[in-house]
């Protein structure tokens, strides 16, 4: 399959998408989503796939949305009536798509990262960063507000009081400091964050992925959840699951003969 704004390589066990409209800093445009969209569900297909790495090309990860096809086309639709472009009329919901995908998916930022260039990746399950990427919540910049339910998610990460002074503020946030308040898992120099994200993926793909999707459906569940009671009636459905699933009984074996367990012998068995 070809595609227009984003490449498509297979790296071992981890399909590396990459944002590819370099010239624009990778300004999200619909289609580009529709594209990545696309492309991960072809990776989801494909057994020979364990992990999806996301970057950028060039010196930027994703600039915002791309201003002439995107802010000034919305602008005319809106004058004549007709229906706008945004990303979930183009893509459907790309929040649950990410939180319900059978395979962990990994942001690996370059460089720049702003508006929709931060909201897309934050339902992913781990972000990496360069030390040259730099984060900004732009939207009050346009005069518009967070979307993609970024005004959730981002706090669950990083907190209230420092989400909404991101927001309001509008200012780019240094790796480092994204790291420190939670929303990035690791920085490393430039030269390494592809094949860092790539290595990180490779161990991502040797894992249980039943036990991956469990684990990832019980903690985006239960992350703001009051009653423990429930969470462990929830926690409890899913170890039965897994200690029914040939991977847990793979992982006994694997002990007992003291050899490597191997949890890609059965991939792309449906996972209930």
């Amino acid at each position: 399959m070809s595609y227009e704004t984003i490449t498509v390589e297979q790296r071992g066990r981890v399909a590396l998408l990459t944002l590819n409209r370099p010239e624009k800093l990778n300004a999200w445009t619909p289609g580009m989503m529709v594209e990545l969209r696309r492309a991960m569900e072809a990776a989801a297909a494909d057994t020979g796939v364990g992990a999806i790495v996301v970057t950028g090309a060039g010196r930027a990860f994703c600039a915002g949305a791309d201003i002439d096809a995107v802010f000034k086309s919305n602008v005319e639709a809106r004058e004549a009536d007709q229906p706008e472009n945004t990303a979930t009329a183009n893509s459907g919901d790309w929040v649950s798509f990410l939180h319900s995908f059978p395979k962990p998916t990994i942001a690996a930022v370059n460089g720049a990262a702003v508006g929709i260039g931060v909201t897309q990746i934050l339902p992913m399950d781990i972000r990496i960063a360069s030390e040259q990427a730099r984060f900004g919540m732009f939207f009050v910049k346009m005069g518009l507000v967070p979307e993609l339910a970024s005004s959730a998610l981002l706090p669950q990460m990083v907190g209230q009081a420092r989400a909404i002074e991101w927001c309001l503020t509008g200012r780019l946030i240094p790796a480092a400091e994204a790291r420190e308040a939670g929303m990035i898992s690791e920085v490393v120099a430039p030269e390494r964050l592809v094949d860092r994200a790539v290595e990180l993926g490779e161990q991502l793909s040797g894992q249980s992925a039943f036990a991956m999707a469990k684990i990832r459906q019980l903690i985006i569940a239960n992350t703001n959840a009051n009653d423990t009671g429930a969470v462990q009636r929830a926690e409890g459905i899913a170890l039965g699951a897994a200690y029914r699933s040939w991977e847990h009984k793979e992982a006994i074996e694997a002990f007992l003969t003291k050899r490597p367990a191997d949890f890609t012998k059965q991939a792309g068995t449906p996972i209930d």
